[in-house]
């Protein structure tokens, strides 16, 4: 199962409207499970009622619209966030081939295939935020995001120096972009592909 991590600087970044987009036309089979941390709760909450996943206005019908199979809603302190999240694996179907985690706070207890970071500098800095920006594969600006409103052409950075073959196909499916289009972004950043698969980079 693939694992896209996607986190942000602050609230109302752009988290479900992205991943609503990498869903889009995927001939995968997708889960989402999207976390929402909230320390006053005594025990924490693995949500996947379709009444209340598919309520209308709701962030999880947005994803389930745009085309998952699957939506887990995650509510929890922090420090039972990893417990609630392999509960909420153990709900997706075996035949999953996508899974997209949207948060800051869980990608710290993971390791996504591709991290995605979007950035919106209107906006303080939220304290999750910092611990996982750095780790991310791919930063975006919110701004641009919400205004462009489609993947294929939308500017990113890559911010490790380095990024398997493995990935770097990912990114195009997710992106909607072909290899070439990756392959060209990746020399004009000057990062290197490693473990490279068909000698296409």
């Amino acid at each position: 199962m693939e694992m896209i991590g996607v986190s942000a600087s602050a609230s109302k970044a752009g988290k479900t409207t992205l991943i609503s987009l990498m869903l889009e036309d995927s001939c995968a089979k997708t889960a989402v499970i999207k976390t929402s941390i909230n320390n006053e709760l005594d025990q924490y909450k693995v949500i996947n009622d379709p009444k209340i996943i598919n309520q209308a206005g709701t962030d999880t019908a947005r994803v389930v619209e745009h085309g998952a199979d699957k939506v887990i809603l995650l509510e929890s302190p922090a420090a039972e966030l990893p417990s609630a999240y392999q509960l909420a694996r153990n709900l997706l179907d075996d035949d999953i081939d996508r899974l997209f985690i949207e948060g800051n706070t869980i990608i710290n207890f993971l390791n996504p295939d591709l991290l995605f970071y979007l950035e919106n500098k209107d906006e303080p800095e939220k304290e999750s935020a910092k611990m996982v920006k750095n780790r991310a594969n791919i930063k975006i600006n919110t701004n641009t995001l919400l205004s462009a409103g489609k993947l294929n052409g939308l500017p990113f950075i890559i911010q490790p120096e380095k990024m398997t073959c493995y990935q770097a196909h990912l990114l195009a499916d997710l992106l909607k972009m072909s290899v070439p289009q990756i392959g060209k972004i990746v020399k004009e950043q000057d990062v290197k592909i490693v473990k490279c698969q068909l000698g296409l980079f």
